[in-house]
């Protein structure tokens, strides 16, 4: 199972930098993907882009929630 710093580091690297999520992004992210990703990508182990890159492949896959939160946070990024 990933553990949770893990899991909310590698997303954020692919949604926007640590510095710009508030804690409540954080824990949006958290409360909202951890679970598709230890569902869809289980057996993919962090480093090197590749539990982001599961995420992406298996993105249609992905709950209306957790999709939704990346979305919004990739919005933030894109604003800043």
């Amino acid at each position: 199972m990933l553990k949770y710093a893990t899991i909310l580091l590698l997303m954020t690297a692919a949604t926007a930098s640590a510095q710009q999520l508030s804690m409540s992004d954080k824990l949006a992210l958290r409360d909202n993907c951890k679970q598709d990703i230890q569902k869809l990508c289980a057996d993919i182990k962090p480093g090197g882009g590749q539990l982001m890159a599961c995420v992406q492949e298996k993105k249609a896959q992905l709950s209306q929630e957790c999709a939704a939160t990346l979305a919004d946070l990739r919005a933030k990024a894109a604003r800043n």
